[in-house]
């Protein structure tokens, strides 16, 4: 709830700062706030679609990838959670991620690479910190901060493109208030500017708590530490990267598909950056001491 207000706080202060600067008065705030609400529930409805479509993923085959489908349907048994839709995203670099709206709606995904590197223990770990993502609803909370962050760079993003083709303070142009207008113009600039940076490091901060959590609670849903340590250091040793991933869906990823080592990327030293991940060595280590 307090994720949600401040989020929600973040988005109208942009709301306000984009008014400012395009200079609409109160229609101003109520167009950009709408389309903030229309953007929001379009993502809340269809946030696993556009992850999956991102990720190229197709649907998991009941018999070619019965392991998969077996070891799913045995966690989820443990967890008391209905089975999430699975599926397969074809790339050598082990990976996968949960997404949806709710455990009724979720969806899982898993690599060609993670199924053929990971053994059993190792596959049922990863699977269990998914899952764990789903019934903590970490996969509604990803979803919200990614749709906030997004809403607050599109209005900043126009208001700028606004400003650059001619646009500007109507006020300002009819002469209101002394200055006044150039003044809330340049507030509103200001908070356009930072407003994202606010939310991108909310959105972080985020991520990376939700991450620990869902390794302990998949810790505890198989009972056996060892095996989501033993994933998680072939994960941490393995230097190939998802091809499909992006930043936009990074937070979903159990470890992020961006290149963090030179050897992985030219652009590493941004990857490590914008982490939305915590180190795989400091995951590691907190499971060691369970």
């Amino acid at each position: 709830m307090l994720l949600a207000i401040a989020f929600v706080a973040v988005v109208l202060a942009a709301a306000w700062g984009f008014n400012a600067v395009i200079g609409y008065g109160p229609f101003g705030i109520v167009i950009a706030l709408a389309i903030a609400l229309g953007g929001a529930l379009l993502s809340y409805w269809k946030s696993d679609a556009v992850a999956l479509a991102m990720s190229h993923a197709h649907p998991a085959d009941p018999v070619e990838y019965a392991r998969l489908h077996n070891l799913v349907e045995g966690l989820c048994i443990a967890a008391g959670l209905p089975k999430p839709r699975l599926y397969i995203v074809n790339d050598e670099a082990p990976n996968a991620f949960a997404t949806g709206r709710n455990p009724k709606h979720a969806a899982l995904a898993v690599t060609t690479g993670l199924l053929d590197k990971m053994n059993r223990i190792e596959l049922e770990g990863v699977l269990a910190h998914e899952l764990s993502h789903v019934k903590n609803y970490d996969i509604l909370v990803s979803t919200l901060a990614v749709t906030m962050v997004g809403i607050v760079a599109l209005l900043s993003d126009w208001a700028f493109r606004f400003i650059w083709w001619g646009g500007g303070r109507r006020g300002s142009r009819d002469g209101d208030g002394n200055g006044a207008g150039a003044v809330i113009a340049l507030v509103g600039f200001a908070t356009l500017i930072f407003m994202p940076i606010v939310a991108k490091l909310m959105q972080f901060a985020v991520s990376r708590r939700r991450e620990a959590l869902a390794d302990v609670s998949g810790v505890a849903l198989t009972r056996y530490p060892p095996g989501l340590i033993a994933a998680l250091e072939k994960l941490r040793d393995d230097k190939t990267v998802v091809h499909s991933g992006s930043r936009a869906t990074a937070h979903l990823w159990i470890e992020a598909p961006v290149a963090r080592q030179e050897s992985e990327g030219k652009l590493a030293w941004l990857g490590r950056m914008f982490d939305t991940h915590p180190p795989l060595d400091e995951r590691i280590a907190a499971l060691r001491e369970l």
